[in-house]
């Protein structure tokens, strides 16, 4: 595979996984607010509300989910059962390998396409705590998809010519 697309791809998946530790750190201290504001301050005699932060929790735990699975497609730690591929033989194992992937890169291709789809018809809704669109919350299944389906076929390829540099 073209050095320079390898690069590229792997400096998109460097500032993917920037974004998912801001995600998950983000996520931890709005739910620690929430907590703090719903349980500790009542005790306090102050008693407070902030319904916004479970619904951001919530958005930001969707985006992570799906940019996550990207990083863990580009790595083939997506689960799977690899029996058949491990009993077979080098030669239709490879084979089988690449087939399955493949058919996974096409999955995430059209689950992009059928989440753009969604991510427009959604774009109308309000969210009700953030009043944002929730054409950014849909918006995490297609560009996650769009990635996890790149990074597939990156793998796909990484593995051919890894198998391809052994077999000489």
């Amino acid at each position: 595979m073209n050095k320079f697309l390898m690069f590229l791809i792997d400096r998109i998946n460097f500032f993917t996984r920037i974004l998912l530790g801001v995600g998950l750190l983000c996520m931890v201290v709005l739910i620690s607010l929430q907590v703090a504001v719903r349980f500790i301050l009542p005790k306090l005699g102050m008693p407070a509300g902030l319904p916004w932060t479970e619904e951001a929790a919530r958005y930001l735990m969707v985006w992570v989910i799906f940019l996550g699975g990207a990083i863990a497609a580009r790595h083939g730690l997506l689960i799977a059962v690899t029996a058949l591929i491990e009993a077979l033989p080098t030669t239709p194992s490879r084979l089988l390998r690449r087939t399955a992937l493949a058919l996974l890169a096409c999955i995430f291709a059209a689950m992009t396409w059928y989440g753009w789809q969604w991510t427009l018809f959604g774009a109308d809704e309000i969210s009700p705590a953030l009043t944002l669109s929730k054409f950014w919350l849909y918006l995490a299944m297609p560009v996650g998809c769009a990635l996890a389906a790149v990074n597939t076929l990156v793998l796909m390829c990484q593995n051919g010519e890894t198998q391809e540099a052994l077999a000489a």
